[in-house]
């Protein structure tokens, strides 16, 4: 619910910016402005945040929250179990299952700045169904 009325305010921020009018239709006027959709920008900032917290860009108890296993001949991050519906929705739990369950070429991205480019370009291409599927 709260998402759907974030996503409003966004919607008219772009009408706003664009120059349509309240009732006009959308169209895609959230990609000719290059924002992400409430539901991907959520998942850009975990992702952000995650990525930052494994390169050391981010304060030490967020680092400490990461912990590796390993796959085969690729490192994943370690999922902490969660009893509550709360506790799945924690950044310690949800930070790596997201952080996982993107494609290798991102999540190895050299630089900050490449892998901010590299996500919002993939975010961007996801639909509704492959965006859900990150959280699983």
């Amino acid at each position: 619910r709260i998402l759907k009325q974030l996503q409003l305010i966004q919607n008219s921020a772009s009408k706003a910016i664009t120059g349509k009018y309240k009732h006009d239709h959308l169209d895609d006027d959230l990609k000719k402005l290059h924002w992400l959709n409430i539901r991907q920008r959520i998942v850009f900032k975990l992702s952000l945040l995650a990525y930052k917290a494994l390169n050391g860009l981010a304060p030490q108890y967020l680092q400490d929250m990461f912990r590796f296993c390993h796959h085969g001949h690729t490192l994943k991050l370690i999922v902490p179990s969660s009893l509550t519906k709360y506790g799945s929705r924690s950044f310690s739990v949800i930070g790596p299952k997201i952080f996982n369950n993107l494609p290798l070429n991102i999540t190895t991205s050299i630089s900050l700045q490449a892998f901010k480019n590299s996500l919002k370009t993939y975010l961007f291409n996801l639909t509704d169904n492959d965006l859900e599927k990150l959280y699983h």
